[in-house]
């Protein structure tokens, strides 16, 4: 009946029930929509977040819904979005990541297969994932004594909270690096780094060390080299990685005059450019790669009848090593790891990380020099200019340049940019001593690099080739051996560097205040003051 006792018609009452029935569908229909708008809001996000954002290093940002409702008027979901459709055009199955098998750490690598003789075709005319090796092995049970242990024990190697806290007595923001996000899976062979080998493979032209298996190498030689197949192998048994203009080259003739160690055919028999540059030095053409130098090549440097024993049996104590003294401080390149994301504010994996996934027991050589010296005489060897006069104004330029970006950056975010590197007319840059190390201190224990002066090896150098060998655990020669390596001539002195005169007093000041608070955290990080240089210019001004 209606409001008036009259009776409604049966087709008054089908129309208000489907009046009813369309606003609950309505409602329902609206609810559902805003339901799948945010899912697939926050799937996309979280997707971005897992995948992008945990190769800076950085914590989820996305905490709920609210969260991605603001990002949507940010600039950095626009580009999250960007990188994200750039990555799902490399990898078909990015939304298909779930389950993905681990590499194998303890098969040799094959670097005769087809996949490694194809490789440079590989990386020009396809797209395609790497493929995913399976775990074998529970790596945290391997003995650390073997030499193919690749699991870093964090009680040897600096944590994140030990370098924030060298870092928190620097002038500036050392990094924005921060804890492992719990929800990501970490990598099994570098505690609190992310699994490089999860997740969408970016083709950059640069060969994916971090995912390769590495050699087993053979355990009748002390240099590490392996069999494979047909091929004899090797890689450095030490690696001085630095740093340039500290009399690198005359210690290494010196150090091959050992009659165990084999000099390698690189430049001079010294340097390979393989870790910072070679490898990395990709050319793109018409949306292809020119693929670096690999691996295999950078064996091939190794290639000696000197290191294979033919017929005899034993251990076979030669070894051979390399000296690329830029890899100490060059990172200007590795934004073409493949695990490097594009457009992070910092690297997230460097080449200490792969030199020790392929090498984990590799013995690093680091030869410092007053940091100011040594800056001039790289100024002059790479002819940024001429003259003490020119140096002091350059210098001047850099220093502004660089206090203006670490106004607004990280210090490891400036010191690792390229394009501020191209930007400053003198590279300060590379005298930072203290960064550069944590670089490679995050990979390797104290115990496998051996730090020392030039200054105490101009003065000493036999002693300072005795402490050598000892690390290096060879014999030091006989006395004729060693006489002869001590009295050799120095191997190059520069006639550039003469001409150009002494540094400015005033060139010296604004340097020593550049660098003493880096060299003060160096010093006390080593427990050994002459890393303060007080014995050298940061005594005199």
């Amino acid at each position: 009946m209606d409001a008036t006792g009259a009776t409604m018609r049966p087709y008054q009452e089908s129309m208000a029930a489907m009046c009813f029935r369309n606003i609950r569908l309505t409602v329902v229909a609206k609810f559902t929509f805003i339901c799948l708008v945010l899912v697939s809001l926050f799937g996309i996000a979280f997707k971005y977040d897992a995948v992008v954002g945990i190769q800076t290093y950085r914590p989820m940002n996305i905490q709920g819904v609210v969260v991605v409702f603001r990002s949507l008027k940010t600039e950095e979901f626009a580009k999250s979005i960007s990188v994200l459709l750039n990555v799902t055009r490399n990898n078909n199955n990015f939304t298909n990541q779930s389950v993905v098998e681990q590499p194998d750490y303890n098969k040799s690598i094959d670097l005769a297969d087809s996949q490694a003789n194809g490789y440079k075709t590989v990386m020009l005319k396809t797209t395609e994932s790497h493929p995913k090796k399976k775990l074998t092995e529970d790596v945290t049970k391997v003995n650390q004594t073997d030499r193919n242990f690749l699991y870093i024990d964090p009680r040897v190697t600096l944590i994140m909270a030990e370098i924030l806290r060298i870092g928190s007595k620097l002038p500036g923001n050392l990094t924005s690096l921060q804890t492992l996000a719990s929800r990501v899976k970490e990598s099994p062979e570098f505690p609190g780094m992310p699994d490089p080998c999860v997740g969408p493979d970016r083709i950059t032209g640069v060969e994916d060390i971090l995912c390769m298996k590495p050699p087993r190498f053979l355990a009748d030689y002390k240099n590490p080299c392996w069999q494979d197949d047909a091929e004899f192998r090797c890689l450095p048994y030490f690696h001085l990685i630095g740093v340039c203009k500290s009399g690198t080259s005359d210690l290494f003739n010196r150090l091959f005059m050992h009659p165990d160690i084999i000099p390698n055919r690189g430049i001079g028999n010294k340097e390979t450019w393989y870790w910072s540059w070679r490898r990395l030095d990709i050319l793109e053409i018409n949306g292809t790669f020119n693929q670096g130098m690999t691996l295999k090549d950078f064996t091939n440097t190794f290639v000696s009848s000197g290191l294979q024993a033919t017929g005899a049996k034993g251990k076979h104590n030669k070894i051979t090593g390399h000296g690329d003294p830029m890899d100490f401080w060059d990172r200007f390149l590795e934004r073409n790891t493949p695990q490097n994301t594009p457009g992070a504010d910092e690297l997230l994996w460097t080449t200490p990380y792969a030199v020790r996934h392929v090498n984990p027991n590799i013995k690093l050589l680091l030869m410092l020099r007053d940091p100011v010296e040594r800056l001039f005489s790289h100024y002059i060897h790479l002819g940024y200019g001429t003259s003490a006069q020119s140096f002091h104004e350059h210098v001047v330029i850099s220093i502004e340049r660089w206090n203006n970006c670490t106004n607004s950056h990280t210090i490891r975010h400036c010191i690792y940019d390229q394009p501020l590197s191209k930007n400053l007319p003198a590279p300060i840059f590379t005298s930072f001593y203290i960064v550069h190390l944590l670089e490679w201190l995050k990979v390797f224990p104290r115990e496998q690099i051996l730090i020392f002066r030039n200054e105490d090896y101009t003065v000493d150098i036999k002693g300072t080739l005795t402490e050598i060998f000892r690390f290096l655990d060879v014999d030091v020669p006989n006395d004729s051996v060693v006489a002869n390596m001590t009295n050799m001539a120095p191997f190059y002195v520069s006639e550039r560097r003469k001409s150009a005169g002494q540094i400015l007093p005033e060139t010296k000041r604004l340097l020593v205040e550049l660098y003493r608070p880096y060299n003060e955290q160096l010093a006390a990080f080593l427990g050994d003051t002459r890393y303060a240089w007080h014995d050298a210019s940061f005594a005199t001004v």
